[in-house]
């Protein structure tokens, strides 16, 4: 359905050109969750963002690559065509619900809007404002809002973080889009209503058919929820596949830093979480190597000089990384081989 190829985006800003998205290409389709993980500043929302040509024209260059919807090439479509897709074809969840809905419009009159906007009646004409708020309320229930006709008179404030939220999908699933994108649509949200959410996205997904984007850097989330798996780093995916490839299969050192430093079930309290030592690259000037090798125990000297290849380990698996290359000095060892082969060495 939706197809990302070799996209590079960059931002001019006063400390030079930030190469955000370095040639990242995704496949997104039909009925599938597709969830893109990472550390803040890796470039997930920017190649969100890029689908709907979200980003400020005046200090964005889109340097290469193709967006593809049904084989059209987003990139190259008129502000007012996009403005077609927008809402209607594809849809977006922002990070913070608070400062996304507008604080001096009513809930109902912000939904209404939406549907008005991109609505039409038999006639061909826009939908009229008493159908639109039919609609809405019932948008309203779907994503369990109580009391949701006087709800629909209130203002963003007068909701609780989870129901804003709420409000936020009810939008976007207003006009029935093919693509949901979610950009960490539980972030600063409490255990609970996370939850909530989260089953609330796949029961769209189930109900409606909609595929879904889902950007997000908690793996506990993205297991509950997601198909198949991207992990970003640097600008760049270093490593995809089915969430049982991530999760049980990973090779990319990033992804087995990711995973280590989720608390696990039964570990004990004074134990301290396993983190990823050091920082992501900077994007002004980013290594020509491998963006993660200044950070990785397993680095060799071919990691700083030259960009991995992208191995294929099955069909749905693909990782970016020089230890699983066949000239490696310890050729297509996985990572718990290689750390076992370490251990024995210093023990020896």
């Amino acid at each position: 359905m939706l197809e990302i190829k070799n996209l590079k985006v960059s931002f001019h800003a006063y400390s030079g050109e930030v190469q955000a998205v370095r040639g990242v290409s995704l496949e997104l389709k039909s009925g599938d969750i597709l969830a893109i993980v990472g550390e803040s500043g890796c470039g997930k929302s920017v190649t969100a963002q890029s689908v709907l040509r979200l980003h400020d024209p005046a200090i964005t260059d889109y340097k290469g690559g193709e967006i593809l919807l049904d084989g059209k090439d987003l990139l190259k479509l008129s502000e007012k065509e996009m403005q077609e897709i927008r809402g209607k074809v594809i849809s977006m969840i922002f990070q913070d619900p608070m400062t996304s809905l507008n604080p001096t419009m009513t809930i109902g009159n912000q939904i209404v809007e939406v549907l008005r906007e991109h609505e039409k009646g038999a006639d061909g004409k826009k939908i009229s404002r008493k159908e639109a708020r039919e609609r809405a309320i019932e948008l309203l229930k779907m994503v369990r809002i109580p009391n949701a006709e006087r709800r629909m008179n209130e203002y963003p404030h007068e909701f609780s973080g989870g129901q804003r939220q709420r409000v936020m999908i009810a939008m976007a699933m207003a006009c029935a889009p093919r693509i949901l994108i979610a950009d960490e649509p539980t972030t600063a949200l409490d255990v609970t209503v996370q939850a909530q959410i989260l089953e609330l996205m796949k029961e769209m997904q189930e109900q409606k058919g909609t595929s879904i984007i889902m950007i997000s850097h908690d793996m506990g989330a993205v297991a509950s929820i997601a198909k198949s798996v991207a992990v970003m780093y640097g600008g760049l995916v270093v490593e995809s596949g089915t969430v049982e490839d991530i999760f049980y299969r990973h090779e990319h050192p990033y992804t087995r830093g990711l995973l280590d430093s989720v608390p696990k079930e039964g570990q004990p309290k004074d134990r301290k979480l396993d983190s990823i030592e050091g920082t992501p690259p900077d994007l002004v000037k980013p290594p020509v190597g491998c963006p993660f090798a200044d950070r990785c125990k397993y680095a060799m000297k071919v990691c700083k000089d030259h960009m991995p290849p992208e191995n294929a380990l099955s069909e749905s698996h693909r990782c970016s990384c020089w230890l699983l290359d066949p000239d490696c000095p310890q050729p297509r060892l996985s990572l718990k081989e290689y750390d076992a082969k370490e251990g024995d060495q210093n023990n020896g």
